[in-house]
């Protein structure tokens, strides 16, 4: 009696399209737009060179508007 081997993840890897999706989705920004943090160049802006930290648990929201 023979016995099947499933083809695709049977070695553990990735499926090519899988890692080409990954790829694709952080190298067009769409990840930066899905999970709304800045790109890397949105960091520092001309007016804002310190990192925008919240400092403040009760008035977070105050210092998210100033950002």
């Amino acid at each position: 009696m023979l016995k099947e081997y499933p083809m695709s993840g049977s070695t553990g890897e990735r499926p090519f399209g899988d890692i080409i999706t990954r790829w694709l989705f952080v190298s067009t920004g769409l990840a930066y737009d899905v999970f709304g943090t800045p790109r890397p160049n949105e960091y520092f802006t001309d007016e804002r060179q310190t990192l925008p930290l919240v400092s403040d648990r009760y008035g977070a929201l105050a210092q998210m508007e100033e950002f």
